[in-house]
């Protein structure tokens, strides 16, 4: 457990319907959430990249995509995303290069090379940590 799990209190939450918009959606939701975060961007494209997983992935038949948020404190400076759908698996991650031509593959290559740290749960949902 790291030193955010215990504050679930501050967690904002958006339901996105899993379309092409969703990730669209998460960025501006990122964006109201943490507009002043000096992280603000790379939470936004965090977010965008687990968004499009799961509309990729899980899609329609796999319910809503949750996008959590929990903000930074006065004492943690510490955001963490997760995203997660009711009836999807999940990720697995494998960090073989897609190729510099695929069209698609890199997501999770980009959460691990930006986010402090980052996992996914039993349930499927992928969390990640940003500074």
């Amino acid at each position: 457990m790291n030193d955010l799990d215990d504050e679930t209190s501050r967690t904002v939450v958006a339901h996105i319907n899993p379309t092409a918009m969703a990730p669209r959606e998460a960025r501006h939701f990122i964006s109201d959430v943490l507009s002043r975060h000096p992280s603000v961007e790379t939470a936004k494209l965090v977010a965008s990249e687990l968004v499009t997983n799961a509309v990729r992935h899980g899609g329609q038949d796999a319910g809503d995509i949750t996008v959590s948020v929990r903000p930074p404190s006065a004492s943690n400076r510490r955001v963490k995303l997760t995203v997660s759908q009711v009836d999807h698996p999940g990720f697995s991650y494998d960090l073989q290069s897609s190729g510099h031509t695929s069209a698609t593959g890199r997501g999770l290559m980009i959460v691990d090379a930006v986010a402090s740290e980052w996992g996914v749960e039993e349930d499927g949902s992928v969390w990640a940590v940003l500074e």
